[in-house]
């Protein structure tokens, strides 16, 4: 009977620590972005970016920042002029809403250092 009994309970602990063990670990879960309201600057990195939508993470701020790209959204790269397909993830960028619109990019101004596979470092001839 004792042989019988511990036999039974090393097959219950068995059976709860396998459970145990795959259990997953919790999903980290993603903050949606949220809509610019302010007139000010925001500076961080870039979260998501196509031709229609951006979205910046300012360190330490809970979820990114939502903006909106028409027309007439300046983007410059390094001080140069280009397009919302020449941006990447996880670049800096300093976004500029308009005066009369805060949830739309007036100016999108993204800096990358140089050196990096994306921007090769220039050298001075």
């Amino acid at each position: 009977m004792k042989k019988l009994t511990t036999l039974l309970l090393l097959t219950i602990l068995g059976t709860f620590l396998g459970f145990a063990q795959e259990a997953p670990a919790p999903a980290k879960v993603k903050k949606p972005a949220v809509t610019n309201s302010a007139a000010e600057t925001v500076t961080g990195k870039i979260g998501y970016i196509s031709d229609k939508k951006i979205t910046v993470k300012v360190k330490g701020a809970e979820a990114s920042t939502a903006f909106l790209i028409d027309a007439e959204t300046k983007i410059k790269v390094n001080g140069e002029p280009k397009t919302a397909t020449d941006i990447k993830t996880k670049w800096n960028a300093a976004v500029t809403p308009k005066a009369t619109d805060f949830a739309t990019a007036a100016t999108i101004d993204v800096t990358k250092a140089a050196g990096t596979a994306e921007a090769p470092a220039k050298t001075e001839e």
